[in-house]
């Protein structure tokens, strides 16, 4: 599979790892008395701190990083303020900074879990999947029960197209958190691949239930109820993943053949244009166009 496969499928668990990495992830680095702060220290970083969080939950990633930045300055042998600057940097496409970042948590504790998933998303970018797996398998050793790292884990199996360690690894993830989303879909995908749209559908059907806005679910919902020939079903979930997700030609090349379907040409050829309109690379659309307009 394309190097690009891969980073669609990481930049898709961005949102998923934990801002606050050292709330869930142990640091096994015994501090020294030089990097005790003092009672006036220790209260502004946890000012710092709180103030990134609410930043980060209202998306505002530029302020995040300023109030990060000052977090690093006042506690800079901290792991988790580096790798929580890393993760911002990360979300703002800044990779370099992203990466030294995590490096320099790394630094400070070769084991920080946030850091070394941090650090493999990086080496998927950087087009080294093979150091990230290393990455990703270490974080598993040292912290077996994180689900985002069994996640990462998948997601590079399955742009490798070791698509039965991608399912297994995804299923480990969803041991660990069972509500993590993500890892649903993901095992939902890869049973509409093979031929087994009716175990996806059910499996959606439950993500939709407990995230109904989720888009990227409603999508494959739509897939999967397409293969069965659940015609307006599938109308339905694609039309609603298309207003979430208006600048996926994926999204309205589905809903175009879900329109074919249902025997509306007009319809479906709207969908398909808007899809090559998107990406006029898109072959598939393309070619739906061509046939709709016969």
């Amino acid at each position: 599979m394309r190097r690009g496969a891969l980073i669609v499928l990481l930049s898709g668990l961005l949102g998923l790892l934990p801002v606050i990495s050292g709330c869930g992830w142990t640091n096994t680095r015994r501090p020294s008395l030089k990097d005790v702060p003092t009672p006036e220290q220790a209260a502004q970083a946890q000012a710092f701190s709180e103030r990134a969080q609410e930043a980060v939950d209202r998306g505002d990633l530029e302020l995040a990083k300023v109030e990060l930045t000052r977090l690093v300055a006042i506690s800079p042998r901290s792991p988790e303020g580096h790798q929580r600057l890393g993760r911002v940097f990360e979300q703002q496409n800044r990779v370099d900074e992203a990466e030294a970042c995590y490096s320099r948590a790394l630094q400070l504790d070769p084991d920080y879990v946030g850091a070394l998933i941090g650090m493999g998303r990086v080496e998927v970018l950087r087009g080294n999947p093979q150091s990230a797996l290393k990455r990703f398998e270490t974080a598993i050793e040292i912290e077996p029960h994180e689900a985002t790292a069994h996640l990462a884990l998948g997601a590079v199996f399955e742009s490798l197209g070791r698509t039965g360690e991608a399912q297994a690894a995804y299923f480990r993830s969803l041991e660990n958190d069972p509500l993590l989303g993500e890892a649903s879909r993901r095992i939902a995908a890869l049973q509409i691949a093979r031929n087994e749209a009716d175990q996806a559908l059910a499996r959606l059907d439950q993500t939709i239930e407990l995230a109904p806005g989720d888009a990227e679910a409603l999508l494959l919902r739509g897939r999967a109820h397409l293969a069965l020939r659940h015609i307006t079903p599938a109308i339905v979930d694609l039309r609603a993943a298309a207003v979430r997700l208006p600048n996926r030609p994926d999204v309205h090349f589905n809903l175009a053949l879900a329109l074919e379907a249902a025997s509306q040409p007009g319809d479906a050829l709207k969908s398909a244009e808007q899809a090559l309109q998107l990406a006029p690379d898109y072959a598939d659309a393309r070619d739906l166009s061509q046939r709709l307009r016969r």
